[in-house]
């Protein structure tokens, strides 16, 4: 009797404990983007319950005076992306407590689908960290696969989390691949005759086989004359990314002597009729037509999963290493910005015969003239400036020098460059202040760094000043790449008002203002 009394005193209770332990919440992911409900304004204004599907939190951040200030927001359960989706991510040096975060193929493509639907400008988004939200930016532009997340306590937090979601997303990835093992192959224009007349051999290109395009074991396979040697590899790619709007296609950017061995291969071929073989660790995935010569920037078909396209991704955008601490000694040495005289435009056009002539120009003030090439489009404008030869700042006024994955050499200047910057630009009695960015011995650029008083009828109004935080050493390819966005944003601005449905629904326009998608956050601190 004492037996069945116990077994049922300890049934009663099974079931609660059972159910108890499947309740346990889930754990808090490191860091989350959710949706803010479009309506949260009148709704927490109103003081009503969370509708249905959104979580009630709240966010504490600083108003204009610096005084702490909390609001109520309703934020969707289902996160649009998690740590889950975070390819790389990087404390950024010149802003502590923020931290650039890059997504996967999945997560930029999720990224794309939400704000593609939001009203630019109004709505927004939460960013969670650690269940904690630290900024709700509005969305002011259509994102993928980059943002910034700012708010974090200090530059350590930042750090922290970015090596935190680096570990993660290193556990989670595929199996590794290499730049070489992806290759483009030319095909012979008269291959699929080839193939039925029973050839076997021709000089110069060999016979491969891909599965044919029905599934099944018995499924007839393709044969193809491919190139004995590849066009390019990998190894000539600068970047790659998958395109969000054509999936299973990669956007790769070509250094510049991929860019000549395409142009050289594809001379030969006849667009529309010849194609190209996109070959992948040995096996033949895709075989497009060439429709017009290639460039720079190629769209390439590689069908595959999410997975399988992010790790080639990856090997093909980390080709090029961090800088070591030495390789960082020695930029911050080679970085020079020399003061540009007040009438060097000028200068230019006097002497621009004898400049042509490859002559350096000596004044007895002790400027000099140097060959530059000025950003235009579609190709830079050689140009000449007159610069004194002493550094307006030294290696010991360089914060930091990093390189980015495309190559871009980037050198933060600590506060007292800037200060050093402001007492040359108040000793300068001219109106406009220019000086010249140097690096290895090569200006890249010439730009002012204060602007001269705007006027109407003779009353001043304004005078602005560029404080110069830090530079940006480019590399060819992306200097075009930038001037190509920077046409595109001028088009955009002068035509979307009048045809806003154009810029939505053409593709080509539409991917390249997306070359580097960015998020534009609400300025007015008072509505967060």
């Amino acid at each position: 009797m004492k037996q069945l009394l116990c077994l049922l005193f300890l049934s009663a209770f099974r079931l609660p404990l059972s159910a108890l332990a499947e309740a346990v919440p889930p754990a808090v992911p490191a860091i989350a983007v959710r949706m803010v409900h479009p309506d949260n304004q009148e709704l927490a204004g109103k003081g009503k319950p969370a509708p249905e599907g959104y979580t009630a939190c709240v966010h504490e951040f600083r108003g204009n005076n610096g005084e702490m200030k909390r609001t109520r927001l309703f934020v969707k359960d289902t996160p649009v992306i998690t740590e889950a989706d975070v390819e790389c991510a990087q404390a950024d040096p010149g802003s502590p407590g923020q931290i650039n975060i890059t997504l996967n193929t999945r997560g930029g493509r999720a990224m794309k689908e939400t704000t593609s639907a939001m009203v630019l400008g109004h709505d927004r988004l939460a960013v969670l960290v650690h269940g904690r939200v630290t900024t709700t930016p509005v969305v002011m532009a259509i994102l993928s696969n980059t943002f910034t997340v700012s708010g974090l306590d200090g530059e350590n937090e930042a750090e922290n989390l970015a090596e935190l979601l680096n570990r993660k997303a290193a556990a989670g990835k595929a199996t590794s691949f290499t730049p070489r093992d992806l290759a483009l192959y030319a095909v012979h224009p008269d291959s699929g005759r080839l193939v039925k007349e029973g050839t076997l051999s021709v000089p110069g290109y060999r016979l491969w086989s891909r599965p044919g395009a029905e599934e099944g074991k018995n499924a007839e396979k393709e044969y193809l004359f491919l190139g004995n040697a590849p066009i390019v590899t990998g190894d000539y790619a600068q970047s790659a990314r998958p395109n969000l709007d054509y999936p299973g296609h990669l956007n790769i950017v070509w250094n510049e002597e991929g860019a000549r061995k395409l142009e050289q291969a594809c001379a030969a071929l006849r667009p529309g009729r010849d194609r190209i073989a996109v070959v992948l660790r040995g096996a033949i995935l895709s075989t497009p037509v060439l429709h017009g010569a290639p460039s720079h920037a190629t769209l390439i078909p590689v069908p595959g999963d999410d997975r399988q396209l992010d790790g080639l991704c990856t090997a093909i955008n980390n080709q090029l290493p961090p800088l070591t601490e030495q390789q960082q000694r020695e930029a911050k040495k080679e970085l020079a910005i020399y003061p540009v005289h007040p009438r060097s435009a000028e200068l230019e056009q006097r002497f621009l015969q004898e400049l042509r002539r490859g002559r350096t120009i000596h004044l007895k003030s002790g400027f000099r003239s140097i060959p530059y090439n000025r950003p235009g489009f579609p190709e830079p404008v050689p140009s000449w400036a007159f610069i004194r030869p002493e550094s307006l700042i030294g290696p010991e006024d360089v914060r930091y020098a990093s390189r980015e994955q495309n190559g871009t050499i980037t050198c933060g200047l600590l506060p007292r460059a800037w200060k050093k910057l402001r007492s040359f630009m108040d000793g300068s009695p001219a109106g406009n202040v220019a000086v010249a960015i140097a690096f290895r011995g090569k200006v890249h650029q010439v730009f002012n760094i204060r602007n001269s008083l705007w006027q109407m009828w003779g009353i001043p109004l304004v005078t602005t000043i560029q404080p110069v935080s830090a530079i940006y050493i480019l590399t060819p390819e992306e200097e075009r790449r930038m001037d190509r966005e920077l046409l595109y944003f001028i088009l955009r601005d002068m035509l979307s008002p009048a045809c806003p449905w154009f810029f939505k629904n053409c593709v080509p326009f539409r991917t390249l203002g997306e070359q580097k998608p960015f998020l534009m956050i609400d300025s007015g601190l008072d509505r967060p």
